[in-house]
């Protein structure tokens, strides 16, 4: 069949069985700027009840941005609103008001401190469901956690979106965690405080992805977003679990050239980066990379000459920022760093890798998630991600806090399984997961170890038996392995544990 087309040439609509639509006519698209208000940012996406909104938390507990945007919310007479935050903290208090008031009834993301301790007692509409960083990921890239709007925070953007989180005054790092919400979610709202002339350099999420730019006076506290200088334990036991790490590092003979390693930011994990720092220069080996969370000792090293690239995907402390805005070495964003459904990760990189725990039993089980009364207080973070990545993985504890016993029978609640636990490092020995025959063979007459059931009978005889939380049937949260499958359940707190 033949047509006159918009541009007035006859045309064929059938050609070779292939059915082709005639040419209706074209329009300059022009330059068009996106910049408007949050709340008419999120009435312009068609914002309505039960819908999910993201956000990431790398502007931590310094964030302005999600509680100003589930005050719009309310403004906007929204509820039943499904949170897909990244992470919650102690700043984020007022979305327990707005759960009480129905605003609220879903939350898939790691919750810290109140919101997370109000929500042990009072069940949500759903369970929270708790996923790793690679998990989150992986959610959202198949569709499991589908987001309707991402809001996401950027330190600086151009009327058009792009943006990033490297340079402003309330610079806070790479917007890591935000990039897949970006590629996935319904509708895109960039909010920042720092509206620059097009194009914005650099760009970490480009305008082809982004709705709305909505502008506020102040994204976070800089105070709150980035620690002015972490610091170092100045325990004599920590300090000597952290040189333990670097010496089993050292035993296992994974201190040598071309090295991958991550540590986090606790005052043990960041001892025992400066601790491996000087192992580094003691043995005059040079590491390949650094991956994980950037710190200034991390720095230290890199600028020492021992360890050859930095793979971060976000920043700790204020140092950190600076250096990155001077030199942006290697940013890997989330997916690159933990998406178990990727065909690489650089978690998958790891020799060894230092992290922490709530408890731990005696099958090498790690809970980070609960305290022993069973209050839903932390996140999973890449726990489970670096774990299951690293050749080395070690915990480090003391093997109680106070009256508690942190080496246990059973955790309460498991986030990473025992199966990918090599050894734990306390303040009365090592101990190394059995199953890790090669470890023991290598470290024999030079590092000694301890049954890990000896440090629980040493924790328990510092404090006795564990009390048992005061927990209901009700499921209030589930912990998910980043595979996507359940690993574990949290149930509701009854009352105040003891």
């Amino acid at each position: 069949m033949k047509v006159k087309n918009a541009a007035g040439r006859t045309v064929e609509t059938t050609i070779a069985g292939t059915t082709f639509k005639p040419f209706t006519g074209a329009r300059k698209y022009g330059f068009a700027s996106k910049l408007t208000t949050l709340e008419k940012a999120l009435k312009d996406c068609r914002l309505k009840n039960g819908m999910t909104v993201s956000f990431h938390h790398q502007l931590r507990n310094g964030d302005f941005v999600v509680n100003q945007t589930l005050a719009a919310i309310k403004e906007l007479g929204v509820k039943d609103i499904r949170l897909a935050q990244t992470a919650l903290f102690t700043v984020h208090q007022p979305v327990i008001e707005y759960i009480k008031e129905g605003i609220v009834t879903r939350i898939e993301g790691s919750l810290n401190d109140t919101v997370g301790d109000f929500v042990s007692k009072h069940p949500l509409k759903s369970p929270v469901i708790l996923r790793s960083h690679g998990g989150r990921w992986a959610a959202v890239k198949t569709g499991e956690l589908h987001v309707d709007i991402a809001v996401i925070a950027a330190s600086v953007a151009d009327e058009r979106g792009n943006c990033t989180g490297l340079v402003g005054n309330s610079a806070f790092g790479p917007i890591s965690y935000s990039q897949v919400d970006a590629m996935h979610a319904d509708h895109v709202i960039v909010v920042t405080d720092n509206v620059v002339e097009y194009p914005c350099k650099p760009q970490e999420i480009t305008e082809r992805y982004v709705d709305y730019v909505a502008q506020i006076d102040q994204i976070g506290d800089p105070k709150q977003i980035v620690s002015g200088s972490l610091k170092i334990t100045d325990d004599s036991e920590k300090l000597n679990i952290a040189r333990q790490c670097v010496d089993l590092m050292d035993a296992v003979g994974l201190i040598k050239d071309g090295m991958v390693f991550q540590s986090g930011s606790g005052g043990i994990s960041l001892a025992a980066v400066k601790y491996l720092g000087e192992r580094l220069e003691e043995k005059n080996v040079v590491a390949a990379c650094a991956t994980g969370g950037l710190t200034k000792f991390i720095i230290d090293i890199y600028k020492a000459g021992r360890v050859k690239k930095m793979y971060y995907s976000q920043v700790f402390d204020t140092e950190s920022i600076q250096f990155i805005q001077n030199d942006p070495s290697m940013p890997a964003d989330i997916g690159h760093y933990a998406d178990p459904t990727s065909k690489g990760r650089t978690a998958d990189s790891l020799d060894a890798v230092v992290l922490g725990a709530t408890e731990v039993d005696v099958r090498y089980n790690v809970n980070v998630n609960t305290h022993s009364d069973g209050r839903l207080l932390h996140g999973i973070g890449g726990h489970q991600d670096t774990a299951a990545g690293a050749d080395l993985t070690i915990i480090t504890t003391p093997i109680f806090r106070k009256t508690n016993p942190i080496i246990r029978e059973n955790v309460t609640t498991i986030t990473t399984p025992g199966s990918v636990i090599d050894a734990v490092v306390t303040n009365r020995g090592i101990a190394i997961n059995p199953i890790r025959k090669d470890f023991l063979k290598k470290i024999k007459g030079t590092i000694d170890t301890v049954p890990i059931e000896e440090l629980k009978r040493m924790a328990y005889d510092a404090t006795g038996t564990p009390q048992e939380p005061h927990l209901g049937d009700e499921i209030i949260g589930i912990i998910k392995w980043f595979d996507g499958t359940v690993l574990d359940m949290v149930r509701v707190v009854k009352e105040e544990s003891p």
